[in-house]
């Protein structure tokens, strides 16, 4: 057995097959705006199709999903969006956030980003806002992963930590290749890392997603024990056909700012959730 079958097999043990595969459907409609079938579900699934059915029954009697019974399509009802938003209410986070992100994105035109680090392993978008100066941009929902290795969030918050802890965070995730210009090697991640590091934010230029580019920066805001550490991060993503790489660089130091700005204003209620996750 390889390695990543081993840590598949072993990371199993401590799960719920039911509890992961039921969380999987609600990700894989919330990226089908007009729904999935069950056939299709059961198949992204890769099992059959009375357990796929099972979960999808439960999943409508929390009303958590919902069944067109006309196209036989599953969709997500506001109650996944609500549980969400009294989360970020309960913390005021937006309510501090919005303004800068929102400032940001009148400035530039473009789509500004607010991403929370969550727990010690995992980093979210939460918020998105787009300018509006410009006919053509890009959808805040095109996607709701952040892969590691291939957004400027995800490496803005990887260039924060200890490379060693940066490449297990990635291999746990895994290294797809999502465009010919997806960085996958050790060496020029770590590259690119210490690049990152060294100017304060980071850069993804067709990585992501051909035509799409992003520039991004860690916030840093001061624990209750004194110390600082990244709690999230600013990006501002674009269509390569309007900005360069240069330019996304050249935007760098606004995106810093504004999360200079969010660091220094970061909720005390959001510091202490982070700083307990941190030590557990």
């Amino acid at each position: 057995m390889n390695q990543n079958l081993t840590r598949r097999a072993d990371e199993s043990r401590d799960t719920f097959a039911s509890v992961e595969r039921a969380f999987h459907i609600i990700s894989l409609i919330a990226d089908a705006p007009d729904g999935l079938t069950l056939s299709v579900i059961a198949r992204e699934l890769d099992v059959n199709k009375a357990i796929a059915d099972k979960l999808l029954a439960t999943l409508l009697k929390i009303g958590l999903i919902w069944r067109d019974d006309r196209l036989q399509t599953f969709h997500l009802t506001y109650r996944i969006s609500n549980l969400g938003l009294k989360q970020m209410q309960r913390g005021h986070l937006l309510d501090l956030c919005s303004s800068e992100l929102r400032q940001l994105a009148h400035e530039t035109g473009e789509l500004a980003r607010l991403a929370v680090v969550e727990g010690n392993d995992t980093i979210t978008w939460i918020y998105a806002t787009v300018g509006q100066k410009r006919g053509l941009h890009i959808d805040p929902n095109y996607t709701l992963e952040i892969d590691l290795h291939a957004h400027a969030t995800g490496k803005a918050w990887l260039s924060t930590m200890p490379f060693d802890r940066a490449w297990a965070l990635m291999e746990k995730q895994g290294f797809e290749k999502l465009t010919p210009n997806t960085l996958t090697e050790k060496s020029e991640l770590e590259a690119e890392l210490a690049e990152a590091s060294r100017r304060g934010f980071a850069v993804s230029y067709d990585e992501s997603e051909l035509g799409v580019g992003a520039v991004a920066a860690p916030i840093r805001a001061a624990t209750i024990d004194g110390e600082t550490e990244c709690v999230g991060c600013v990006s501002l993503g674009a269509p390569t056909s309007r900005m360069s790489r240069e330019d996304f660089v050249a935007i760098g130091p606004r995106v810093i700012e504004t999360a200079e700005h969010l660091g220094r204003q970061w909720p005390f209620d959001e510091r202490t959730r982070y700083l307990r996750a941190r030590r557990f």
